[in-house]
């Protein structure tokens, strides 16, 4: 009877540590508003009825560039993989094929990229930007969706298949609204 709850522990571990397109401080770690650093892609957050000021910041190499991407469909795991890149400190594999990185905004030809934000250095030594949100009127966290992945452009970054480097990505968010 023991065996099954350490069954259970250890698959939720390796779930998570091979999941989407990781966030590593210093590479391609995008939080917002202070939340999801070191996450992995796809993590949904709720911000109920909008109002809100959301600040987007990057933890990047120093001398780094920055391109927010945005689009009003949920996250998709995997929707364009690229290859494994040898970026200090090492981004974890993903699930997507062994790679490392991988484009997890929904490419489909019904959401593709809305509108792309750059993003500048603070004197914190981050990348930032703040994006003000109207109030939203309709039901909470099911008003609106937006989905959003950093690009960090960076010589040690292989890019994707689609679109080859020099660049990482960040792990990605669904925002509600």
């Amino acid at each position: 009877m023991r065996a099954l709850p350490l069954l259970f522990v250890t698959q939720l571990l390796l779930t998570s540590a091979f999941a989407q397109t990781t966030g590593v401080v210093g590479i391609n770690d995008y939080t917002i508003n202070g939340v999801g650093s070191g996450s992995t892609s796809c993590s949904a957050m709720c911000y109920p009825n909008g109002g809100v000021t959301l600040n987007l910041d990057v933890s990047a190499p120093a001398g780094s560039v920055a391109l927010l991407l945005f689009n009003f469909c949920p996250c998709s795991p995997c929707s364009l993989a690229g290859p494994s890149n040898t970026c200090l400190p090492a981004i974890p594999a993903t699930a997507c094929g062994g790679s490392n990185q991988s484009l997890d905004l929904d490419m489909s030809s019904a959401c593709g990229i809305a509108f792309t934000l750059p993003v500048t250095l603070t004197t914190a030594g981050t990348l930032s930007v703040a994006l003000p949100i109207p109030t939203i009127p309709g039901v909470p966290c099911a008003s609106l969706t937006l989905s959003t992945q950093a690009v960090v452009i960076d010589p040690c970054g292989l890019g994707i298949f689609a679109a080859p480097g020099p660049f990482v990505l960040s792990q990605a968010y669904t925002l509600q609204f």
